[in-house]
């Protein structure tokens, strides 16, 4: 399986001009389970979707692939600005994610704070599902983990989970 979904968001500026940035999410391998990947700040996302399968195989996470990410400089936007950003790209995007088929995470350019944003903006359209990132703040059931911990770190975490289970 693979598709890519292309969004344009678009928001008003601090300086009240409107600009507009392209979005994207690619999906790419369902068979072990959801998709999973981060959404990053930056144009090139096709190639890193079809990585993040073979990064999730090899760690025996029952994840598939998937990356998105808007094409933007996050250095020439304030926080407000990013906020908007992030939460319009979460409602272009709601539909086509979800705890069972396509998780993201953060990724170059966002983390804890932005991966906030995108839970109360899905939440909306969702109601309260803190499964729909990983990466945000502990006190929203973010992990322990670091965002910097790799595959293979996330895999001893799920490991020690499904032991509890």
């Amino acid at each position: 399986m693979y598709q890519g979904f292309l969004v344009e968001c678009t928001i008003p500026k601090d300086d009240g001009t409107l600009a507009s940035f392209v979005g994207f999410r690619v999906q790419h391998g369902n068979a072990r389970g959801p998709m999973k990947g981060g959404i990053r700040y930056h144009p090139e996302v096709n190639a890193l979707a079809q990585l993040m399968t073979w990064k999730t195989a090899v760690a025996k996470i029952p994840y598939g692939g998937a990356k998105g990410g808007i094409g933007c400089d996050p250095s020439e936007l304030n926080i407000s600005e990013l906020e908007r950003l992030t939460r319009v790209f979460t409602q272009k995007i709601h539909d086509v994610i979800g705890i069972h088929t396509d998780v993201p995470a953060p990724d170059m350019g966002t983390g804890p704070q932005r991966m906030a944003w995108i839970l109360d903006e899905y939440s909306k359209f969702h109601g309260h599902s803190p499964a729909i990132v990983t990466g945000k703040p502990i006190d929203l059931w973010g992990e322990v983990l670091q965002q910097e911990e790799d595959c293979y770190s996330k895999q001893k975490l799920y490991s020690m989970n499904m032991e509890r289970a």
